[in-house]
């Protein structure tokens, strides 16, 4: 069996999916998991500190351009049973990426770290730092399904 080179979706790969507009629904989607877990309030075994730390830094301040979005998982999403499998969808999409690419995805969309602080902290390079948040990117958002939300930004 062929090893792979990489533990990165190649850029051949990333370079088929509109990267920016994932990362559009990446953020609205953070914005949505905060929702949720506020209004569960229950203890689940999430850990909810990261997106947690999102929303008190970036989820409040200025106008939404992409609310669409934001309304139709919020009032299709009332149930709790609903607001909890979004929540294990979002888990699970996260935990499937490697470890430098969770790493990448938190420093990015939850720290929102510059490129240059993000090469600082983990001693890397910009090259390396974005081929690592592209892998990330689209596979969180096909594993998650919140790709098909796309057409509507």
């Amino acid at each position: 069996m062929r090893k792979r080179r990489t533990d990165y979706l190649s850029g051949f790969i990333v370079n088929q999916y509109p990267i920016e507009k994932f990362k559009e629904v990446i953020i609205i989607t953070l914005d949505i998991a905060e929702i949720f877990l506020t209004e569960l309030e229950e203890g689940f075994n999430y850990d909810s500190s990261s997106i947690a730390s999102y929303g008190k830094k970036y989820g409040t301040s200025g106008k939404r351009d992409c609310n669409k979005i934001e309304s139709i998982y919020i009032n299709d999403m009332r149930e709790i049973e609903t607001m909890k499998k979004f929540l294990n969808g979002y888990y699970n999409a996260f935990y499937s990426l490697n470890e430098e690419e969770k790493n990448v995805f938190v420093s990015t969309f939850i720290d929102k770290m510059t490129d240059l602080e993000i090469i600082d902290k983990y001693k890397t390079n910009s090259n390396q730092i974005r081929i690592v948040r592209k892998s990330a990117i689209v596979k969180f958002c096909l594993k998650s399904g919140i790709n098909k939300f796309v057409n509507l930004i």
